[in-house]
């Protein structure tokens, strides 16, 4: 196996440095970022191997992207949604994937496991994809329990521009597991109907538990317990489930669904 291949694990080191080094100087990550995206991308690259890497490089690549054309379009401060990722965005998209990686020491096959991943990823990837083109949508979103107008942003929030988003990226996703020998119609069905239900689960899950809160100084509506240097007040939600929480519940959600439909 190669993980037990000290190559591969110097080849690990020597591609995640370079990757450390670039995301902090195209401000992709910052600090806090780029510490724990290391770990996540060792652990990947070595029990999962290059497909898997691959998978997660081009979903992390294609994000920032995204990120920065979205600020460059409409700015920086749309519910405060991260234009620059900390730590707590890379471990709630992250931590699953890397975790799955492990289950190649152990007796689950290969496609099951690769299924699983790909749910996983695929989750994290559209909901990104459609988080960063749905505050592209002119008008404003609808909340996805009740259909009412809210403003851009809000967790929760759907439109067709972010639909359209979510399922471009599990297109990439799809193409790139081709390129990268990851085959099988189960496997690519799995990931389709995983990656779409686990973004309809991360918006179902920002509009009904997500914490959200107040601005006591602006008034303004934000994601973030601290707003203006103040303790905001929380107006709905789970004080301990944030936008992080409800990522890392929907990755793992979509890597479970993606496992049940190859393994029926």
């Amino acid at each position: 196996m190669n993980a037990f291949n000290p190559i591969v694990h110097v080849e690990a080191a020597a591609v995640i440095s370079i990757l450390a080094l670039l995301s902090l100087r195209f401000k992709l990550l910052n600090k806090s970022g780029v510490l724990a995206s290391i770990p996540i991308g060792y652990i990947i690259y070595v029990f999962g191997g290059m497909e898997y890497f691959t998978l997660l490089l081009v979903f992390y690549l294609t994000s920032g992207v995204a990120t920065k054309l979205r600020v460059k379009q409409i700015g920086k401060n749309v519910m405060d949604k991260d234009w620059i990722r900390g730590w707590r965005n890379v471990v709630a998209n992250g931590a699953a994937a890397a975790i799955i990686s492990l289950l190649n020491l152990t007796e689950f096959s290969r496609g099951q496991i690769t299924a699983a991943y790909l749910g996983a990823v695929g989750t994290a990837f559209a909901d990104t994809l459609a988080t960063e083109v749905g505050l592209l949508y002119p008008r404003e979103p609808r909340l996805i329990t009740n259909m009412k107008r809210v403003k851009r942003g809000t967790p929760g929030a759907i439109s067709p521009y972010g639909y359209l988003g979510g399922a471009i990226a599990i297109l990439i996703l799809i193409f790139f597991s081709a390129v990268t020998g990851i085959v099988g119609l189960k496997i690519i069905i799995a990931a389709i109907i995983s990656g779409i239900l686990g973004m309809t689960i991360d918006s179902i899950l920002g509009a009904t538990i997500q914490s959200k809160y107040k601005c006591i100084v602006c008034g303004k509506l934000t994601e973030n317990r601290v707003h203006c240097g103040e303790t905001a007040e929380k107006v709905e939600g789970i004080s301990f489930i944030d936008t992080h929480i409800v990522n890392l519940i929907s990755t793992i959600s979509g890597a479970i669904i993606a496992y049940l439909i190859v393994s029926i």
